[in-house]
């Protein structure tokens, strides 16, 4: 290190050990026996394809970063104290795009060996190789480099806004290693010593309180923060701008933790006021979770940062919370998918600092310990602060939602084994997010509330700031639950999470003058089309309702085998079955014809979680051919009826398929009529009540979207059209007229009106989104641009992909628009083929490989083999890309099955 850089970092660990709370000699954790044996490989001479060798493990380190975001480098200083398990000249680390200016190791005697720094492949694996052999224990290696901002926000990358430059940081899963050389794995978990040196001006946050600032020449300060708890290199973050910080009243301390909780907001420039909403709407969450867990919130404050570039929807660094804009920044007169938008992913969020902070996996097989229980323990807390908005019924319809992509043949599992750094962004989708949280939700279910908190409570405070796996976890749950055989409970939990796929219980009510009794019969699910194999059994958690006509009763079990049958208490002949009590289930079950006739005639009766199984479940029947479409669309009314949006908007998607691609011109009027018999009851029922909850506005919008798309109601686009015209002023001044239209008729009515009313109003779109700001109607204007149905107007926003007028996280919705669109997609596709090269370079190296399923809305087997052959060369370079070339293939080549399927019946009656 030069001397000012060895100056600064002495003066900061000086500022800490004066400053810190606690004593920095506690908060360091030594390397833990199970950290260390977990490593994947021994030490190797060759490139490491997923994790690093055994062997090397770092205890601390002190991290100097210089940022000033008007630049295109920064610079910075690494200290990283590692324990070496033998002797050894080879160390392999992780750092990408790093030029290293100087590199050497400290010994305990104080000798410094000069180390020789090499990036040996794309994703990061690096080598640092010393002139002489460096003994086992302890080591200190010190680092200088510089690097380039990213520009693909991921690492530490730059965002321009106006004339204001600012830095932010996305390292998970593995982009640390652009910002500093890094032992960059989810296993080494240790404490972190931060400064930074920013403009003067400048604000500088990262995980921890800031503890002492230094002013230096140039208009430049130095800042220090206090000393990390623990944490992976994934969960480190850091901001710098001139943002505006809000200073709202801290959470007040409660019975588990003794001290006040400093709670900040942080914009850019002029938003101070738009995320009052947020910070109003912590500290109910905050204290729930604590409550739920019975363990305080871990760290010494919470931030929440709000990025206008940013590639996820929001990132749970460790106290610094960095969330896209149009997700924190928000009020009351919002529209109400955006408040709960916000509400489901801040929960999540702060969810997170206990399950996957707090409590990290190992590797990222396991990163499901986060998604999964973040997801479902979100939906759980804020049903229980705000009942009436029923986040209960929204985890379940996300997981009967997510079967679908669980249906194919290619579905990866939950618990999926990481053996190429390249597999890693496969792991971070919806079979982590709401499968998993599906799953957990039929665990807690079966065992009852009380009981699975027990095991949660028991997995918390044994891990405490260390790494689990999928095996620690389930033995906390069972060792909760003596009731159910430990095996057991651990077949059930393993059965889900390391095999993929989606149970199907085929249920079969028998009844005879000794009683009645339920023949069951499992396999896995697959759609019509399928080449997967059925041949596979799960340890399922089953619940049976058997209905009569003055009560029901209902019975659990694990069902173990492929065939077993079940006696039900109550030998009375039931009326109906209701193969999944409370909907929980994470599996699709099927009745014989009449017996599922003999339910929906109890439809009305059934819980919202229960209609929800039963409409999917109807699904799942048709699109493999068990119900033909004339008796699916004979059933459907009754589900139509249901005073759930959840329920009743539940058959559109296949509707919707069967209007598209499998009905005749005949047909499809048959069907659009059949929209407005079943919903437009529904909108007037809305429309009549004299004060909606934000429940029933959710329901108002997508019955008038099914009136307007579906049905292609003119007189219900006609009136969207108008007040449109009304709100942007089109053909008037051009200016936003709020007033002209309900903020949450906003995103419809925009769509509709680019429809209807061609390249002017797409014109004027286009400049009010130029100078628009907010990221919520930033996202409605460009979404609705590209569903246009004018050539000129779909090429000329196809050409805005590669404009630097669009943020990079807004391109995914030109291309789910224009794809949405029969008229698009061909033209979508071509265009795409041709610049592919350019739309790659302005997409994360994580989200890379995610692009093929951006073209997977077409429907015929000659367009998946035009996709596979144009990606097939370049798809295994790109990260996660072959599993999501395989599902987008797949899921294309099942719609085509869909059609071969149902084209061959009569007609649509």
């Amino acid at each position: 290190m030069d001397l000012l850089k060895r100056t600064l970092l002495a003066v900061f660990i000086l500022g800490v050990v004066l400053t810190a709370c606690t004593n920095i000699d506690q908060q360091r954790s030594e390397p833990s026996p199970d950290v260390v044996s977990q490593q994947a490989q021994p030490l190797a001479l060759t490139p490491p394809a997923a994790r690093l060798p055994e062997g090397v493990a770092p205890t601390h380190y002190s991290l100097h970063l210089d940022i000033d975001p008007r630049k295109e480098r920064f610079s910075g200083s690494v200290s990283i104290e590692i324990e070496l398990a033998g002797s050894t000249d080879l160390i392999w680390l992780h750092g990408v795009d790093l030029e290293v200016e100087s590199a050497s190791a400290i010994l305990p005697d104080g000798a410094i060996v000069p180390l020789a720094w090499e990036q040996v492949n794309a994703v990061g694996a690096a080598k640092l190789t010393a002139s002489s052999m460096l003994d086992e224990g302890k080591v200190i290696l010190e680092l200088d480099y510089t690097a380039p901002f990213n520009t693909s926000l991921e690492g530490l990358y730059k965002v321009v806004q106006g004339a204001d430059s600012y830095a932010f940081t996305q390292f998970e899963s593995t982009s640390a290693r652009l910002a500093f050389p890094s032992f960059d794995e989810p296993a080494h978990k240790v404490t972190f010593d931060l400064s930074i040196t920013i403009p003067e001006n400048y604000v500088g946050i990262t995980n921890t309180p800031q503890r002492s600032e230094r002013l230096l020449e140039g208009q430049r300060k130095t800042l220090i923060f206090a000393t990390t708890k623990p944490l992976p290199t994934y969960l480190i973050a850091f901001a710098v701008g001139p943002f505006d910080v809000v200073e709202w009243v801290p959470m007040p301390s409660t019975s588990l933790r003794a001290q006040d909780l400093p709670l900040r907001g942080i914009t850019t420039r002029g938003k101070a006021q738009e995320i009052h909403y947020a910070l109003k709407n912590t500290a109910d969450i905050v204290t729930a979770l604590e409550k739920y867990f019975d363990t305080p919130y871990p760290y010494a404050k919470l931030d929440i940062i709000a990025v206008p570039d940013f590639g996820s929807g929001a990132m749970e660094n460790a106290g610094a919370i960095t969330y896209r804009e149009q997700l924190i920044l928000l009020d009351e007169k919002s529209p109400v998918n955006q408040k709960r938008g916000f509400f489901v992913t801040h929960a999540h969020e702060l969810a997170h600092q206990w399950f996957g902070n707090l409590v990290t996996p190992v590797w990222w097989d396991d990163i499901w310990l986060n998604e999964s229980f973040a997801t479902w323990n979100s939906h759980i807390i804020l049903d229980t602060l705000y009942p009436d908005e029923k986040y209960r019924n929204s985890l379940q319809n996300s997981a009967s939602r997510v079967m679908r992509k669980d249906s194919l043949a290619t579905a990866r599992q939950i618990r999926e084994p990481i053996l190429r750094h390249e597999d890693i962004g496969s792991a971070f989708n919806g079979i982590t997010y709401q499968k998993g949280g599906g799953v957990l939700s039929m665990f807690e279910s079966f065992l009852g509330p009380d009981n699975f908190r027990k095991g949660i409570r028991h997995y918390m405070k044994a891990f405490a700031f260390g790494n689990t796996t999928a095996d620690d976890f389930i033995g906390a749950i069972a060792d909760a639950n003596p009731q159910v055989a430990g095996e057991d409970l651990r077949a059930a939990f393993n059965s889900y999470i390391e095999q993929p796929g989606l149970p199907l219980i085929g249920a079969q009510l028998k009844c005879s003058s000794e009683g009645a009794q339920v023949e069951l019969h499992q396999q896995r699910y697959l759609p019509a089309g399928s080449e997967g194999s059925s041949d596979q059994t799960w340890t399922i958690p089953v619940c049976l309702s058997s209905i009569h006509t003055e009560e029901s009763t209902s019975e659990c079990f694990l069902l173990k085998q492929q065939r077993e049958t079940i006696a039900l208490k109550n030998k009375a002949c039931p009326s109906a079955l209701l193969p999944n009590t409370g909907g929980s289930g994470y599996y699709r079950w099927s009745l014989p014809p009449q017996q599922w006739l003999s339910l929906m005639e109890s439809f009305d009766t059934l819980s919202i979680s229960e209609q929800i199984s039963v409409a999917n479940s109807l699904s799942a029947a048709l699109n493999n051919g068990s119900v033909t479409l004339d008796e699916y669309l004979e059933v459907v009314p009754k589900i139509t009826t249901s005073k759930s949006w959840r329920v009743a908007m539940a058959p559109l998607s296949d509707l919707y398929k069967i209007k598209d691609f499998v009905a005749n011109a005949d047909e499809k009027k048959v069907i659009q009529d059949k929209l407005r018999q079943w919903y437009q009851p529904q909108l007037d029922r809305l429309n009549a009540l004299p004060n909606r909850r934000s429940d029933e506005e959710q329901f108002r919008e997508f019955a008038m979207s099914a009136l307007a798309h579906g049905a292609e109601d003119t007189t219900v686009r006609a009136s969207l059209v108008a007040s449109a015209i009304a709100y942007t002023g089109f053909e008037a001044d051009e200016q936003f007229h709020p007033e002209a239209l309900e903020t949450d008729l906003r995103r419809l009515a925009l769509n509709v009106a680019a429809q209807e009313l061609g390249q002017p109003f797409a014109d004027l779109l286009w400049q009010h989104f130029l100078k628009e700001d907010n990221a919520q109607l930033r996202q409605y204007l460009l979404y609705a641009i590209a569903q246009s149905p004018d050539p000129a107007v779909a090429a000329a926003i196809r050409g805005r992909v590669l404009s630097p007028q669009l943020r990079d996280n807004e391109i995914p919705n030109i291309f789910y628009g224009q794809m949405s669109q029969e008229k698009n997609r061909r033209a979508a596709w071509e265009w795409s083929e041709q610049n592919m090269a350019a739309i790659l370079e302005r997409i994360s190296t994580r989200k890379k490989g995610q692009v093929p399923r951006y073209f997977s809305s077409f429907c015929d087997r000659a367009r998946a083999g035009e996709i596979e052959d144009f990606f097939q060369p370049m798809i295994n370079e790109l990260e996660s890309g072959p599993r999501y070339l395989a599902n987008s293939l797949e899921t294309i080549r099942l719609c085509a099955a869909f059609v071969e399927l149902h084209s061959s019946r009569e007609g649509t009656k």
